[in-house]
């Protein structure tokens, strides 16, 4: 047992790092769904929104985040966008960071082919456009004004999905996914708020605490980061990369506890054993 105790004591720390490394890797690329993820009521608040609406209702999302915090951000869009799709809205996107126009474009050609949806009749990707509070204004007075052609250069009026709409201010919901400015205070002060347009927002870890305030008055919901994220895919029923992601970050935490842990126990029991 002393041996056992003294050898775990001097365990080669490579060996830790292996450990750190195949409890992260394992639920990334198999997620474990791991139980005792609760819903909070402001995620639900965005979820409750999409699924109340009835069937070709006109959702728009903005993807306002870039590659940097595409492990916070990412998941969720995709989320959203899969649960816009499941109840069969139109839904128009697009982007005020020009660094996330490649992200906002993969994310609706995966949800969409997921769910048979086609471009041009069920959603249209709008782009990106310069000058980000003239974009806000221009949205909820005259879109045509603002985005005359979409991402792919088609003429946005001709497109099925755009036929009898005007501006953001006929939106049945709208929901801004944002790593910080512009963002999601913007759509607020300059748009929904003034609009009286619902509106739901996802965000960083990191914004959080800054956009808490806003709910549930100026907006129905807030997703924050990752576990905001997850607790999204449990709603919907698809635990994807957002779990995975919740799953390695809870599985080498308590590994890291397990190993503070046994520090602090095996010098006890090695005396004991003398």
């Amino acid at each position: 047992m002393k041996r056992f105790l003294e050898g775990l004591a001097n365990v080669d720390r490579r060996i830790l790092f292996l450990l750190v490394v195949v409890v992260i890797l394992v639920p990334i690329m198999h997620p474990l769904a791991l139980p005792g993820l609760k819903v909070t009521d402001s995620v639900r608040g965005v979820y409750d929104q999409i699924e109340k609406l009835p069937p070709r209702s006109t959702i728009a999302i903005s993807f306002d985040f870039d590659p940097a915090s595409k492990p916070e951000l990412y998941p969720m869009a995709l989320a959203v966008t899969r649960h816009a799709f499941k109840k069969d809205l139109k839904v128009i996107g697009m982007n005020l960071w020009i660094t996330g126009t490649g992200l906002a474009d993969e994310i609706l050609t995966a949800a969409a082919a997921e769910h048979g949806k086609r471009y041009g009749e069920d959603y249209v990707f709008l782009g990106w456009q310069p000058s980000p509070i003239a974009v806000i204004t221009g949205v909820f007075t005259d879109i045509y004004k603002i985005f005359s052609k979409d991402q792919k250069g088609n003429d946005t009026r001709a497109l099925p999905v755009m036929k009898g709409f005007r501006s953001f201010q006929q939106l049945d919901y709208f929901v801004e996914l944002g790593a910080g400015s512009p963002g999601l205070p913007h759509w607020v002060q300059y748009g929904a708020d003034k609009f009286k347009i619902k509106m739901g927002g996802g965000c960083t870890a990191v914004s959080e605490p800054g956009y808490r305030p806003y709910y549930p008055v100026q907006i129905t919901g807030l997703i924050p980061a990752m576990k905001g994220a997850a607790e999204y895919e449990s709603l919907i029923g698809k635990p994807d990369k957002a779990y995975a992601g919740l799953d390695a970050i809870s599985l080498g935490h308590f590994l890291i506890l397990l190993a503070l842990a046994m520090c602090n126990l095996i010098p006890v029991l090695t005396r004991f054993t003398k």
